[in-house]
């Protein structure tokens, strides 16, 4: 089965069961959204358009513990993409967001990375997510999970794990997070790197549904690593200026 189709078939399972849920109580639908200009469009500390700004935007809707969105970003794979001009990248996403009894949060959810306009079919993937983050006053930990059966690039299967810490500056609405993770790869030559850790150090705020957020963002790969040598995994200073839709 293809992933398309699983994870199709997973949305609409999301989509069932949501409207079974709907059925047997009143429960509100809501909806979020966002759009946010970048200087550099990171993935798991790896530019995805050459270090050149993008312009992003998503939307979300949740029925109870459910929720299902879209997320998109402008990209440029540059020589890494010389052949297949993929210029944007679409992720559809669903899972079902639940409490603990205020033990820890639990998020289960699978993503599909869509990249419109090129040509090479291995591209897309889906990916299978589970994340578990407790919050005490103004601080956030969390935990993460990824796997993928065919990762970017039919490179195979992959995983990934992260954790992160955030903190909320109750003086001002200003908070601060950090990350760091590790992807690991079946096939490293046909993705390209071999397996790596990134990382993440930054600081946002947030004002009347504006948010200004900066980060230094990058991964332990050398540039000789770094698909054939290129200088997209090293760290950079990653600015974002986002607006709640």
């Amino acid at each position: 089965m293809s992933a398309r189709v699983v994870s199709s078939a997973v949305v609409a399972g999301f989509l069932v069961a949501a409207a079974s849920a709907t059925a047997q109580e009143d429960i509100a639908v809501s909806f979020s959204g966002s759009a946010t200009l970048v200087n550099d469009y990171t993935f798991r500390g790896i530019s995805q358009t050459g270090e050149a700004p993008a312009v992003q935007a998503g939307i979300s809707a949740a029925i109870g513990s459910v929720y299902l969105g879209t997320w998109g970003s402008s990209l440029d794979f540059g020589s890494v993409d010389a052949d297949d001009r993929a210029t944007a990248e679409v992720d559809l996403f669903g899972g079902v967001a639940t409490s603990l009894g205020g033990a820890a949060d639990i998020d289960l959810g699978v993503f599909y990375y869509l990249y419109p306009g090129g040509g090479f079919d291995g591209y897309d993937f889906v990916e299978f997510a589970l994340g578990v983050s407790r919050g005490v006053g103004n601080v956030s930990a969390g935990v993460s999970a990824a796997y993928s059966p065919d990762f970017f690039g039919d490179s195979g299967s992959a995983i990934y794990l992260g954790g992160s810490l955030g903190l909320d500056i109750p003086t001002a609405p200003l908070s601060l997070s950090a990350s760091l993770g590790r992807q690991s790869i079946d096939d490293n030559d046909a993705f390209g790197t071999p397996d790596y850790v990134d990382y993440s150090i930054g600081a946002s705020l947030s004002t009347m549904g504006l948010s200004l957020g900066a980060a230094a963002v990058g991964t332990n790969l050398d540039e000789s690593d770094c698909f054939g040598g290129d200088p997209l995994c090293k760290t950079r200073i990653v600015l974002s200026l986002g607006m709640e839709l």
